[in-house]
């Protein structure tokens, strides 16, 4: 079983947009478990499309179990572990929740989106917040992870660039390739159609990207 978590401590980045997509992926592969755990519940409405009826609600759609978790509970005492082969957790934004998660789930690899829309906040500002939580914590948990910053419209150069002068980080960190801009087709896939990017005509090769982000 291995654990993916989605974060960032900046909104609008693209968490999300990871979150369920790995999911479509993932489901080709195994058992998956999408665990939402940011108030605004992006990831089960877009699967349900509605929003949970309780803080831990439960679904099954497109052969994908679905549950909110805002209280960010540990996962462990959530469900069985051995019942998925894959969990997927989409984080808000608070660095003190992203902690909680972090030691509630020893996630097997950490996913930081960076997208274009907010791409000085993401890089300029908070991503040296984000990766000095997860590197503090790496003698805390059954670590260490994983840690990929995900460009989305972003050269990954750039980001590269910013990861560099960071100085405290993981001791797993790197930069995957970039995504095209896609922020308008990405915004009307999830949010209007609540559907996969790559079942946009046109977009279809893009899910061998979500593919080679998690090397499944």
């Amino acid at each position: 079983m291995k654990v993916f978590l989605c974060t960032h401590n900046t909104g609008g980045v693209g968490k999300t947009t990871l979150a369920v997509h790995f999911a479509g992926v993932l489901a080709e592969e195994g058992k998956v478990l999408l665990i939402d755990c940011d108030s605004q519940a992006d990831a089960w409405e877009f699967y349900t499309g509605e929003g949970p009826k309780k803080s831990k609600d439960f679904a099954i759609h497109r052969g994908i179990s679905i549950l909110t978790n805002q209280e960010r509970t540990s996962i462990k005492r959530l469900v069985k572990l051995t019942s998925y082969n894959y969990i997927i957790l989409d984080m808000d934004t608070l660095l003190e929740n992203i902690v909680q998660i972090v030691l509630g789930s020893d996630p097997n690899h950490i996913f930081i989106p960076a997208n274009v829309s907010q791409k000085y906040k993401a890089l300029q500002k908070n991503l040296q917040n984000t990766l000095e939580v997860v590197a503090n914590l790496e003698g805390k948990a059954a670590f260490p992870p994983e840690v990929t910053i995900v460009p989305l419209g972003i050269e990954s150069s750039t980001v590269e660039q910013i990861l560099r002068d960071i100085p405290r980080k993981p001791s797993q960190c790197s930069v995957s390739v970039a995504m095209d801009n896609l922020q308008d087709p990405m915004q009307e896939a999830v949010y209007r159609d609540r559907s996969y990017i790559w079942e946009l005509p046109g977009y279809e090769h893009l899910k061998n990207y979500f593919v080679s982000l998690l090397d499944v």
